[in-house]
């Protein structure tokens, strides 16, 4: 055997080279032609037993006792998976997605309601609402937004992954979010249910149409209007990214990767469209204690202010 491969490394060698090229080709060809969206944030500090979204057994022993399984030690099986991932078309190229998905129907803004911002105090100044935007019930939430309501809507076990065969058991009596069945419980402050009349609407797209009928309603008594992230004065917007969304406003998609002129290439994709989601102001990754952090309840800015005003600046003076 030993002579065998002496006789014939050179042939191996030049083998093993055009393997090697091929695969880089092919890696190149791939890039080119599919163009993958980062959908949710970046590592982060998942692993600390401090972050609410690290769910492995034990976890609970760090400052926080929402929830955790009984003996899964793993930390990214909740949620993700190397094999098998979901491949629904609405979660828009989910990042190897391994939780299964709620078909629960929310409740979603009616037209011209938004009442979740009208006595929002945003640094001193109330927002009016957004008044006459919504011509019609916006649609169902897509993208990272469905992902987030899988868990948070309280429709699914916690446990209920995609990957094992039975769901992986959690610690349901000495939980203070959990219920019976490892759902997240109504009572947790991590509840939102199916009735989303009350909060930030997601899976809207983001496109000029909006924000020129935004600027439009300065005149109907509203005190802010809508700008993209990147235009905006705030010294913490590039924290604020927009999201894929299959969603349209007026008929018309949100803003398209790297199309806009202002549009920071480095973090949209081509061959999507744009718009607000869950992960705009959350990283679910990144969690810290302190409201003056990035990572405070999972925002992607040191502060709320920052994060309102990264999207909507205060109407001029009439």
């Amino acid at each position: 055997m030993k002579s065998l491969i002496e006789d014939n490394r050179g042939n191996i060698l030049l083998s093993a080279i055009i393997v090697l090229v091929g695969m880089m080709i092919g890696l190149a060809v791939y890039g080119a032609f599919h163009s993958a969206e980062a959908v949710v944030g970046g590592q982060g500090n998942v692993t600390l037993s401090t972050n609410p979204h690290n769910f492995s057994a034990g976890a609970s022993s760090g400052s926080r006792a929402t929830a955790e399984a009984s003996s899964e030690q793993r930390v990214c099986i909740f949620c993700h998976t190397s094999h098998g991932a979901k491949t629904d078309s609405n979660l828009i190229d989910p990042p190897l997605w391994n939780h299964s998905l709620s078909s629960a129907v929310y409740n979603v803004l009616s037209a011209g309601v938004y009442n979740s911002l009208d006595t929002l105090s945003i640094s001193g100044f109330v927002n009016a609402g957004i008044v006459n935007m919504l011509s019609s019930p916006e649609a169902s939430p897509d993208g990272t937004s469905r992902l987030c309501l899988g868990c948070h809507d309280g429709t699914i076990a916690i446990g209920d992954v995609g990957s094992e065969s039975v769901a992986i058991a959690m610690n349901t009596v000495s939980s203070t979010c959990l219920t019976s069945e490892g759902k997240i419980a109504s009572t947790c402050s991590a509840y939102i249910g199916n009735d989303l009349t009350q909060k930030h609407v997601v899976s809207i797209a983001m496109n000029d149409n909006l924000i020129d009928e935004s600027v439009a309603n300065c005149t109907a008594g509203q005190t802010t209007y809508v700008v993209y992230p990147w235009d905006s004065s705030s010294p913490e917007s590039g924290n604020v990214i927009l999201r894929p969304t299959l969603n349209t406003f007026r008929g018309n998609p949100g803003v398209e990767g790297q199309d806009k002129a202002l549009m920071p290439v480095s973090k949209y994709s081509p061959g999507y469209y744009y718009g607000v989601q869950c992960s705009t102001c959350h990283d679910p990754h990144w969690w810290k204690a302190s409201p003056s952090e990035v990572g405070y309840k999972f925002l992607v800015t040191s502060s709320f202010d920052n994060l309102c005003t990264s999207c909507h600046e205060l109407c001029p003076a009439p």
